[in-house]
């Protein structure tokens, strides 16, 4: 069984298919050389060489199988008796038991999922233009100011008090006219957003900014995510250390009116005669 469960089988049907082939081919070109009319001759000498030519190929395969030896038919499995002897526990007068050691359960981190945009923006995107599933947004920076466009410093880190930030990135596949939407979170709370079509080239780079009210900047963790249409393409993180500033307020001077009551009439007696 085991000479016809590896590829010895699949060799010998090759080399007998082969050999068939090699005999029918040197006859039709026996027959074909024989043949008076031409195209007789030459249609038997076509299918002599086209034999031919597949039993060599055959033999070629054949030998290609026997020398890596590719098992067709795994080997059957060999079973193997166990046999499990009796233990008999007898048991102590005195039995005193073992306490069990505790199980320390280990938790075992999740991958994060996938961010998308609420509800109450989603149906916001009205735009009718289709985004390219292939648009790519990358490389996002954060900065406080801009030079030409382009970020001044590539910072994760800032210090209060701050006046606005800047986030650039690079993208390429967009399409003019698609919904793009920037989602700011401040320690996982959204607090701005915006959104709206796409007016740029489909391959460059570009910025967006956050210019709240100077005591509006909490310190805590930031993340800014873009989406292209309702896919979400990419998101950048900062972190903003100290407190805002607090709002003063300057008391202006203003005329103070006082009342005073009137005067009361003091009635005279007129003397009469």
């Amino acid at each position: 069984m085991d000479l016809f469960s590896r590829t010895n089988l699949l060799i010998f049907v090759l080399v007998a298919v082969s050999f068939f082939l090699l005999l029918s081919g040197v006859r039709a070109l026996r027959l074909g050389s024989r043949t008076i009319y031409f195209r007789h001759r030459r249609q038997r000498v076509l299918a002599g060489w086209w034999m031919t030519g597949a039993s060599l190929l055959l033999a070629v395969v054949a030998l290609l199988l026997y020398r890596a030896r590719i098992p067709i038919l795994a080997p059957e499995p060999t079973v193997t008796a166990v046999i499990v002897s009796p233990v008999v526990v007898t048991p102590s007068r005195t039995p005193t038991s073992t306490p069990r050691p505790g199980r320390t359960m280990t938790a075992t981190a999740t991958s994060t999922a996938t961010p998308h945009l609420p509800i109450s923006l989603e149906i916001m995107v009205v735009s009718s233009v289709t985004p390219q599933s292939s648009a790519v947004i990358s490389n996002i920076r954060f900065s406080e100011a801009l030079d030409d466009n382009y970020p001044i410093g590539n910072r994760f880190e800032f210090t209060n008090p701050i006046l606005r930030m800047y986030a650039s990135f690079a993208y390429s596949h967009m399409t003019y006219g698609a919904q793009f939407t920037v989602l700011w979170f401040r320690n996982g709370e959204l607090v701005f957003f915006e959104s709206g079509p796409w007016k740029s080239g489909g391959r460059g780079g570009a910025s967006v900014k956050w210019e709240p009210a100077l005591q509006e900047w909490h310190q805590g963790e930031y993340e800014v995510q873009f989406f292209v249409g309702t896919q979400w393409k990419a998101t950048g993180r900062f972190t903003l250390r100290g407190n805002p500033p607090t709002p003063t307020f300057t008391p202006t001077s203003s005329p103070t009116w006082t009342s005073s009551p009137p005067p009361s009439a003091t009635p005279s007696a007129t003397p009469t005669r």
